[in-house]
């Protein structure tokens, strides 16, 4: 066969593997190529004309021809029937379509060959339409299975179903009640508000665009009282049924629909290895498992479980999986050399085995010529020695029960040169691990033959990593780092050689370092995802993407539920809905890895569903549901609540919970109820939503079944008996309402006869009673439907009224100096106490301290006051009265009370505490007045507890390392302060004071003193220049109110010398009222400031200004008010006229002034008093840490004595005084204090007579 000049150079292969097409351009000698076939099967509609495509490419130009029903089928031979201009497009009239139906096949022919398209079959129906029919309604009892049937009218093409009702909306379906695969409408159990008239079952065709619609189906449910449960019991599929038959690639479908009551749950297992894992899929609530995209090995039995709380139903569906043909290996078109021998490879698979058949030129291979040159070796058609003459198109098919292949393959002879169509120095980037593939498409005829070699110019094959296809593409794979480089591509033919370089660069791979981690959180929760990833730096763009479930995540504006923030992805507010498979990617061109989390969203289960109520007997009924979703965490328990509609309506309150495992329960109802239920599910993470509300169900009355409780009978008055009791909950009452029969009878003198009262409600009210009485009472419940049970009796009494006995023999026995034992009988019987014994009051009084009366001489105080009270309940004879004061007189009686209050009183009794240790000092003041020495003043304790006869002062200094023991003082009774001497300049010291009596020391009142000089800033008066040489100044100042050896620094620094910082001369204290600074330079002027600390112990200036050698004094322009002259003779005329005020109180006091003075004995202890031990001092609260300084008044400025204000011990032999029963005194007092204003020693005992 001629070929045009040039044509070897103009012919282009894609030839990208195995299996590639060769493209030839159109104006040179092409074979035939189908580029457009008829389907396999068209179905047409009255109104829709026949349309079977077919289309080639070709030169010279292709001719078409057409078959029907394997003849030759003319178009101009039949009227309405044309061809398309240029294609072989056939059209046949919609009037002709139905007698033309059938089998049709278009042939595409030129000068070097027929392609053969597949064979199309033509069916031709009619529009479908519902026949006419008598429907009749559908009558059922409730709770029994009902099946709706729709059949609508068969068609090659199925319709799709649907129901609706007369006003166009969908039936709801659910696990109770859905559509099989058949379109019929299963109810496994029927429910009262099923009933409806308007079931219609809608059929649509796509075909011919139409919807059909079936008579409406009248349902009518019977409501029953006799629903019973049953076990599962399976509609679809019906036995026998034969073995289901998949289609490899196709989609399986098993259906099991069940009825039963309770609604049955659905499962689904396969008996010989599990559902297939990503393709397997529950549909139609666990109705329907569909099976995507069938392999072979998806054979064997599928079981579907249908249970319910009364049984299960099980069926096996047996599977066996099929195969249209299928290619495995496909002829390919080729261009081939005089002399070569072509190979067409047609290699098919399939269940059956299919049947495989080759055709030349659409002329089966038995008839064609040429038979000795041709052979089919193992399905390959193969083409020995070929001549130019020989270019034809082949056609192989194959065909089994389940569909047919075809396919066309030219085989092109032609003499070319070798010509490389891959460009040279191409650059191949690929990253190590990967496979890459080097082109190097090379053309000509004959076939050329291929050799790839490596950089260093070996035969490439030598690797076992490398092969080249019969396109001449070598892959070599997984590549390594070192593969890079140039290899070369040589393809050389009996006519010419031709090669070209290929560049290999090999890039490190992406890896991801930091993989996202799986969790679990509860919902409402933020979730944050982490993906680290390393990329080769030579690979640009490159990037992270985060995925879940496959879908793309990307930021979006009106959502922040997610956020990608460099490496991490975060997730806010997860949902149930969120969970699943969370995915980071990190891509570059070349590659990509992926690392998955998952994220498992757990928090409290859904509401259950299809809550039933059965009536299982008289007031006996039986809860049923399904449970919700449990969200990831197993249901421990269900929550039954129930709402009494008559009484609570609108109020469900908690009635029993079940274990999670059983999703049923009991429950006994109450008469004359309203009853309606819901059930809502618990987990560990807490109770979810409760399900709907059940029907409500109602109770008849009936009699109470039982009495109110708390029944009493007590009087308010004397001569009344008043009848309560707790009334029954209205849940109880059994009716409408309920009343009460009250009975009552008296059991003394004689046992009386019942008396009886009806009423609504507690008290009833019984008059003119004996005083306490006993009566026996029953109270019993009634309603319009009858009594309540026979009630119990029990005794009440009228009421109560004063006691009229008293407390004899009364006795006290003295335990120790605050506590007494108490003791006494009660005479007379019961009748005297008139009421029930509650307990006994014992009433004590304190007189005051011992020895009081007798010393003073003055009359016994009469009684009167409140007295404290004891309350002993019960039958006592007697009680531990503790609490007393020490050294103390007390007077006591005793009562007893009944419900109505106290008797008469007791005998008064009489009797004194014993003497006990004395409270603690009530004051303890320290003052620093010197560098050694503290003063020390107290107070007598204000509880003495008996006669005092000294104090112990013990002291030691703080944190002192040498000795252990502290140091003691002890003092006279009359001795109040003291002067401690030598002491460690600068120390701290804490003392503790007791106060003693014959029986020992009391508790310690604790202080602590310093030496150290008060943190404080000196008030200045003024400060002046007294004197002044050519090298000091001396400077005098006075103070604005007395302030004692207060320590500061005098600090100077030259006006003269730049930048020359303050200087310290030395220390100056307050009380010396002069500092001379020297070392100064003469005729040169100084800046001068004091320095000192303040109370937080900073270090401040509080006086600054100029001085010169020469004397001259520069003053501060920022000085005080405070040192202004008018100011000074303002603050000196006040303390003058104080002065004279003190002089004359002074005066008309030592004229003999009255003054009352009371002390309180029953007040607590100073709260600053603390007990000490001897051996040690213990441990010091901050209260006790504070400095001197800042307690009680000072010693040094006060111009009173140090003895106590409030003792005896500065007056002498005073003898009008008086003492209240309280212990307080009344006295007038003559003469001066004996101890003078400055005195430090202790006082004269003559001069402090002690007061006990």
């Amino acid at each position: 066969m001629a070929l045009p000049r040039g044509l070897g150079l103009l012919l282009l292969l894609a030839l990208g593997g195995p299996g590639a097409a060769i493209t030839i351009p159109p104006e040179f000698l092409q074979p035939p190529e189908l580029t457009e076939q008829p389907p396999e099967q068209l179905v047409v509609f009255p109104s829709d004309d026949v349309v079977l495509k077919c289309a080639a490419t070709g030169n010279p130009p292709v001719q078409y021809r057409w078959t029907r029903e394997d003849q030759p089928f003319i178009p101009g031979e039949h009227p309405g029937v044309t061809v398309a201009p240029g294609k072989g497009t056939l059209v046949i009239n919609a009037s002709l379509a139905r007698r033309l139906q059938g089998r049709y096949r278009c042939f595409a022919a030129n000068a070097l060959g027929t392609a053969l398209s597949l064979e199309a079959r033509v069916i031709a129906e009619n529009t479908p339409q519902w026949p006419k029919e008598k429907v009749m309604p559908v009558e059922v009892e409730e709770g029994d299975p009902v099946v709706l049937a729709c059949d609508p009218p068969k068609s090659a093409v199925p319709p799709k179903i649907y129901w609706l009702n007369s006003r166009i909306v969908h039936i709801a379906q659910d696990a109770r009640v859905s559509m099989g695969q058949d379109g019929f409408l299963y109810f496994a159990n029927a429910l009262a508000g099923d009933s409806h008239s308007d079931y219609i079952c809608h059929a649509h065709y796509l075909g011919p665009r139409t919807i059909i619609q079936k008579e409406p189906l009248d349902l009518r449910v019977a409501p029953s009282n006799s629903v019973q449960s049953r076990r599962p019991r399976l509609v679809v599929p019906q036995n026998p049924q034969p073995p289901h038959v998949a289609l490899r690639g196709g989609t399986l479908v098993l259906e099991c629909i069940a009825e039963g009551l309770p609604t049955p749950v659905v499962r689904w297992q396969r008996l010989n290895g599990p559902l297939p894992r990503g393709r397997a899929s529950l549909e139609n609530f666990n109705k329907t498992l569909r099976l995507r995209a069938v392999e072979e090995a998806d054979d064997g039995e599928y079981e579907c479980v249908a249970e319910n709380s009364q049984g299960q139903a099980r069926h096996s569906h047996l599977v066996t999986v099929e195969a249209a043909p299928y290619w495995v290996r496909r002829p390919q078109s080729g261009v081939f050399g005089p002399g070569e021998t072509a190979r067409l490879d047609c290699l098919v698979e399939g269940k059956p085995r299919p049947r495989v058949a080759w055709r030349l030129n659409g002329v089966p291979i038995e008839e064609a010529p040429g038979a000795g040159r041709w052979a089919v070796r193992e399905g390959a058609l193969v083409l020995s020695r070929l001549e130019p003459n020989d270019t034809l198109v082949a056609q192989c098919e194959a065909h089994n029960r389940h569909g047919r292949l075809l396919a066309n393959a030219f085989v092109y002879v032609v003499e070319l040169p070798v010509k490389i169509l891959t460009p040279d120095e191409t650059l191949y980037t690929v990253v190590e691990n990967q496979t890459v593939f080097l082109h190097c498409r090379a053309f000509g005829a004959p076939a050329p033959t291929v050799e790839w070699l490596t950089p260093g110019l070996e035969p490439a094959l030598q690797d076992d990593r490398a092969f080249v296809f019969t396109n001449g593409t070598l892959r070599l794979g997984p590549a390594a780092r070192g593969d890079g480089g140039p290899f070369t591509c040589r393809a050389h033919n009996a006519h010419s050689n031709a090669s070209v370089v290929a560049h290999l660069d090999v890039k490190a791979a992406t890896w991801i370092e930091v993989p996202p981690q799986s969790v679990t959180a509860k919902k409402g929760e933020t979730v944050t995802f982490r993906c680290v990833a390393a990329f080769d730096p030579g690979l640009a763009p490159r990037g992270l993407e985060w995925r879940w479930d496959g879908r793309l995540l990307r930021e979006t504006a009106d959502s922040d539920k997610y956020s990608l923030t460099g490496d991490t992805l975060t997730v806010a507010g997860v949902d149930y809905a969120d969970q699943g498979t969370f995915s980071c990617r990190a891509w570059t061109l070349l590659d990509a890895v992926e690392a998955e989390a998952q994220l498992r969203v757990v928090g409290r289960p859904g509401p259950v569903r299809d809550l039933q109520v059965l009536e299982v007997g008289e007031r006996q009924v039986r809860l049923t549901w399904t449970p919700g979703d449990e969200h990831n965490s197993p249901v421990e328990k269900f929550v039954v609540e129930e709402e009494e509609g008559i009484f609570t309506p609108g109020r469900f309150v908690e009635r029993l919970t079940v274990p999670g495992e059983q999703p049923w329960a009991p429950l006994t109802l109450s008469p004359y109820g309203r009853y309606r239920f819901r059930v809502l599910a618990a987990n560990a993470y807490g109770r979810g939503e409760p399900s709907a509300p059940s029907a409500p169900i109602s109770t008849p009355p009936a009699a109470p079944e039982r009495n109110p409780g708390g029944v009493k009978g007590e009087g308010n008055e004397t001569n009344n008996l008043v009848i309560t009791w707790q009334p029954l909950a209205p849940g109880e009452w059994n009716a409408a309402e309920v009343r009460y029969r009250v009975q009552w009878r008296a059991l003394e003198p004689a046992l009386g006869r019942w008396r009886e009262e009806t009423v609504g409600g507690p008290p009833v009210v019984v008059g003119g009673t004996p005083t306490f009485s006993p009566y026996e009472i029953r109270v019993q419940a009634v309603n319009d439907a009858g009594k309540g049970p026979e009630p119990p009796i029990i005794v009440g009494y009228s009421g109560e009224d004063l006691p009229l006995v008293y407390p004899e023999n009364v006795g006290v026995e003295i335990l120790n100096s605050t506590s007494v034992r108490v003791r006494w009988s009660l005479a007379g019987g019961p009748r005297d106490l008139r009421g029930h014994l509650r307990g006994f009051r014992v009433l004590y009084w304190r007189e005051g301290w011992v020895g009081e009366r007798a010393r003073r001489q003055a009359p016994p105080a009469p009684p009167g006051g409140h007295p404290r009270v004891l309350t002993v309940p019960g039958e006592a004879s007697g009680v531990l009265l503790g609490g007393l004061r020490p050294w103390s007189r007390y007077r006591l009686q005793v009562v007893v009370f009944n419900g109505r209050g106290d008797g008469p009183p007791s005998d008064e009794i009489r009797f004194d505490t014993p003497e006990g240790v004395p409270g603690p000092p009530e004051e303890l003041h320290v003052e620093r007045v010197g560098e050694t020495t503290l003063a020390l003043e107290w107070k007598r304790p204000q509880h003495p507890n008996g006669i005092l006869t000294g104090f112990l002062l013990q002291y030691r200094q703080v944190n002192q390392t040498e000795g252990g023991l502290p140091y003691e003082i002890s003092f006279p009774a009359g001795t109040l302060n003291t002067t401690l001497g030598r002491l460690a300049p600068r120390g701290r010291y804490r003392f503790a004071l007791r106060a003693l009596t014959r029986l020992g020391p009391g508790p310690a009142l604790l202080r602590q003193g310093s030496l150290l000089p008060e943190p404080v800033l000196p008030v200045l008066g003024s400060v002046v220049v007294g004197e002044v040489g050519e090298d000091f100044t001396v400077l005098h100042w006075t103070l604005a109110h007395p302030q004692a050896n207060i320590e500061f620094e005098v600090q100077y620094m030259s006006k003269t010398t730049a930048e020359e910082p303050w200087r310290t001369s030395g220390r100056a204290n307050s009380s010396l009222g002069l500092y001379r600074l020297g070392d100064l330079r003469p005729g040169t002027s100084y800046r001068v400031q004091f320095v000192g600390r303040n109370h937080s112990g900073e270090r401040v200036a509080f006086w600054e200004s100029e001085v010169q050698t020469n004397g001259t004094l520069v003053p501060s322009p920022a000085g005080g008010f405070a040192t202004e002259g008018w100011f000074i003779g303002f603050v000196s005329a006040v303390v003058l006229l104080l002065l004279l005020l003190l002089i004359l109180c002074f005066i008309k006091r030592s004229k003999g002034g009255k003054y009352s003075v009371k002390d309180k004995e029953d007040t607590q202890v100073d709260s600053e008093a603390r007990p000490m031990k001897d051996e040690t001092f213990g441990e010091y609260s901050d209260g006790e840490e504070k400095a001197s300084g800042s307690s009680g008044r000072s010693l040094g400025a006060a111009g009173a004595a140090l003895g106590s204000d409030d003792s005896l011990a500065g007056y002498g032999g005073s003898a009008d005084v008086q003492f209240n029963e309280d212990g307080s005194f009344i006295g007038q007092y003559s003469g001066a204090r004996g101890t003078a204003a400055g005195s430090s020693g202790p006082a004269s005992p003559s001069a402090a007579p002690p007061l006990d």
